[in-house]
């Protein structure tokens, strides 16, 4: 659990110092617990309106640099549309996350309504719907039109390192937008399962454009 998730950040500006963050006091957890389901709890949206797309990216990374427990990404408006409607076609996928003895963890994750969730699918096969979600993915979509960008907010909790999360964020954006014949594995995961090949996704790991997580300093 964290105190004061939110604290007052100020960047400089041509009227002297201004804060875009609400102060907001709150219990960390995931699900219904996890503050911030809609941008305006986190940012003041009303200071924003007039940035441009590079200072709200500047305020968001920075922001977010140095949170534990959250990852961060601003994503620009085709790339989430793109993910975005492929998850309402195939809203499940599983990823192998590897581990330094060898093996891998199987994660299950499932998009609905601009957020996604990831589960361990071990804690799924056992408790269904109630498996606790390791990592959930906000995308806040306020200025995905008159910015175009959206922006991203993961919480994570252990046993799940940062360095994981950030590597689910990446095989997401893997699957579901840059590489087409990936998709074919998440498409036949959600409407041909008894097709699918979890050899094909351990393959995939070895591939040069996966980077795969550092366990030495998580």
């Amino acid at each position: 659990m964290l105190a004061n998730l939110v604290r007052n950040i100020g960047i400089r500006s041509r009227v002297g110092q201004i804060s875009f963050y609400r102060s907001l006091t709150a219990t960390v957890g995931l699900g219904n617990e996890i503050p911030g389901h809609t941008l305006d709890d986190i940012l003041k949206t009303e200071l924003l309106k007039d940035a441009s797309p590079e200072e709200i990216t500047k305020v968001w990374t920075e922001y977010h640099q140095k949170k534990e427990g959250f990852v961060s990404a601003v994503i620009p408006s085709l790339h989430y549309a793109e993910i975005e409607a492929k998850g309402r076609i195939c809203p499940r996928f599983v990823y192998a996350i590897p581990k330094d003895s060898g093996g891998f963890e199987m994660m299950l994750s499932e998009m609905h309504q601009h957020r996604v969730s990831f589960t361990s699918l071990e804690a799924w096969k056992a408790l269904q719907t109630s498996a606790p979600p390791l990592l959930e993915m906000f995308h806040y979509v306020d200025f995905q039109q008159s910015k175009g960008l959206v922006l991203m907010r993961g919480a994570y909790k252990n046993p799940l390192t940062s360095q994981e999360a950030v590597f689910l964020a990446n095989q997401l954006q893997m699957y579901y937008r840059i590489d087409p014949e990936r998709y074919k594995l998440v498409h036949t995961f959600n409407h041909n399962p008894m097709f699918f090949d979890y050899n094909e996704l351990i393959k995939n790991l070895d591939s040069p454009d996966v980077k795969k997580p550092s366990h030495t300093n998580s």
